[in-house]
């Protein structure tokens, strides 16, 4: 099955061609670093980083992540801490690869910044300026040398300029007058330089003192990096309009040249059904959120959905007073209906649970643990036979073959549910051989020997999948330990605690005091601890 890929500028699928056989350039728009990054920055930057392990399975592929460390937003909580602005954007860019190393996403192989593309852009402004696509405003605004604005003249490009957004060029015109700079040729001409003002980080240029626009930084280093026309630009749907709208403008103005072939946009995240907000007070970084799950359980939740699809981040919490289970209402009101106590945000954000990570954590240890009694069970037993996996378990009317199954849901527009859904029929398949239960699929059973050939074989044939998923690829042992400790942290069980159960519990079989021995497991999962008694000796994990 050839790779298709859904194309935001044509608004359906279509077969992947790149520029160069064997070559693709992908640039995704990144972070503004003014302060932590959150769980929308997560669910882009989970679902490129796996489109991009995909590509890379097939063609040599140069990935450009830029960082917009020249912005409003970055000078405003510059001035406010009353620190260098470069060296803010610099400390908050750290902070957001350590988060990403958390997710398992890889750095880019080019991670630009505005800072140091300065002459870049100002080398693609006077372009468009040369040609007719740009105009300067005299600006004053007290600093010495500020010279003038320079803004884009949208009539020029025409109608192309809505051509990804499908917005209607009229109804923009009238929605732009409500704020207008009545400086500007058109009320939808957008900023390509600014002119320097009081506190404000500049550069010296042929309009004078001054910064970038928010949307020419990306223009001028795509075609740095990637050439006046590259395959794939991706982002979040938000920046469709007018970030993205405004690159194709600006690149094409300057080249005219096609600047992408392929546009890709993730899907929102939803807190409890309404789009990320800070001001409905459902905004989490991802540290709040890896502080109580497993970054790889973050990881897995965010794939489970379509990366063009919105994915709803289900948010719960219980009054601190009475311990009833507040609604989206009552959260966001932080006020229990119930006894009618109020709280505070913070009280609420500090108490919160995410279902969706819930159960993420636990396929994720599950998807583990197979891996983990699949690697005993061939300790155990040396392999022998020829036949394979999907000659075993075929029927005459269905072909074992999840690998194949999860090749053809990447190359169907990246599906990583239908990635994940093949997964975890290996993980099923696996768990029924290691248990000598093969008989429920293929009406007969297995000698040792065999089964050890088939788990041999099952071992090379998960190996690329949790490579691209990101899933699954770690140690199992040391991982499920981790995701042990950090549950028990989260729910206030101490494992010495259990440790000490434990003891008791074999002390009680010794002594054949069973009905002691199966008091003390039914403690234990009361409170969410399983017990597992192995060939390897008895171990327990967290189940809920």
């Amino acid at each position: 099955m050839a790779l298709r890929v859904y194309n935001s500028l044509k608004k359906q699928k279509e077969d992947f061609i790149p520029l160069e056989d064997g070559k693709v350039g992908l640039y995704v728009c990144g972070v503004t670093p003014y302060d932590l990054s959150h769980i929308g920055h997560a669910r882009c930057y989970v679902a490129f980083d796996v489109i991009q392990r995909w590509l890379r399975e097939k063609y040599d592929v140069t990935y450009v992540r830029n960082f917009t460390d020249v912005d409003d937003k970055i000078i405003k909580r510059a001035n406010e801490n009353d620190e260098d602005p470069i060296g803010l954007a610099a400390r908050f860019i750290d902070a957001y690869h350590d988060d990403m190393a958390d997710l398992k996403v890889a750095k880019a192989d080019i991670e630009p910044k505005v800072s140091t593309h300065i002459q870049e852009i100002i080398d693609l402004v006077t372009t468009l300026e040369e040609k007719g696509f740009a105009y300067r405003i005299d600006a004053d605004t007290g600093v010495d040398g500020a010279g003038s604005d320079v803004y884009y003249r949208v009539e020029k490009f025409g109608d192309k300029y809505v051509e990804l957004s499908g917005r209607n060029m009229d109804d923009m015109m009238a929605g732009a007058r409500v704020d207008v700079d009545d400086r500007k040729e058109s009320p939808v001409d957008f900023a390509l330089w600014k002119a320097a003002k009081p506190g404000e980080v500049s550069w010296d240029s042929p309009f004078g003192k001054g910064r970038p626009g928010w949307h020419i930084e990306c223009s001028a280093m795509g075609k740095k990096h990637l050439g006046n026309t590259f395959d794939i630009h991706g982002g979040g749907r938000d920046l469709i309009f007018p970030h993205h709208t405004n690159e194709i403008a600006q690149s094409e103005g300057a080249t005219g040249e096609k600047y992408v072939n392929y546009w890709m946009h993730n899907g929102f995240v939803d807190f409890n059904g309404d789009k990320m907000s800070k001001s409905l007070g459902n905004f989490f970084t991802i540290r709040e959120v890896t502080s109580r799950y497993h970054a790889e359980a973050l990881r897995f939740f965010l794939l489970t959905a379509s990366y063009r699809s919105p994915i709803n981040f289900e948010v719960q919490s219980t009054c601190p007073d009475c311990g009833a289970a507040l609604t989206a209402d009552e959260q966001e009101a932080a006020k229990c209906n119930a006894c009618g106590s109020e709280s505070t945000m913070e009280v609420l954000r500090d108490k919160v649970i995410f279902p969706g990570l819930e159960e993420a954590e636990r396929t994720v240890a599950y998807i583990y643990e197979t891996i983990r009694d699949v690697a005993e069970y061939l300790q155990q037993h040396e392999p022998a036979g020829d036949v394979g996996l999907q000659d075993n378990f075929s029927s005459k009317d269905n072909t074992f073959a999840p690998w194949d199954d999860f090749a053809e849901a990447l190359d169907d527009d990246f599906s990583t549910p239908g990635a994940i859904a093949a997964l975890q029929e290996m993980c099923k398949v696996a768990n029924l051989l290691v248990r000598g239960r093969e008989k429920e699929l293929i009406g007969r059973k297995l000698k040792p020997p065999m089964r050890a050939a088939l788990l041999t074989e099952w071992q090379e044939k998960l190996a690329p999948m949790t490579k691209v998923l990101g899933v699954g690829d770690r140690d199992a042992v040391p991982f499920l330990l981790e995701q042990r400790e950090k549950r028990c942290k989260l729910k206030g069980i101490v494992p010495a605690d259990v440790d000490d159960l434990l003891a008791q519990r074999k002390a009680a079989r010794e002594a054949k005091d069973f009905a002691k021995a199966d008091g003390i497991r039914q403690t234990m999962l009361d409170r969410g601890v399983e017990i597992q008694d192995t060939r390897e000796g008895t171990r327990w994990r967290y189940i809920h």
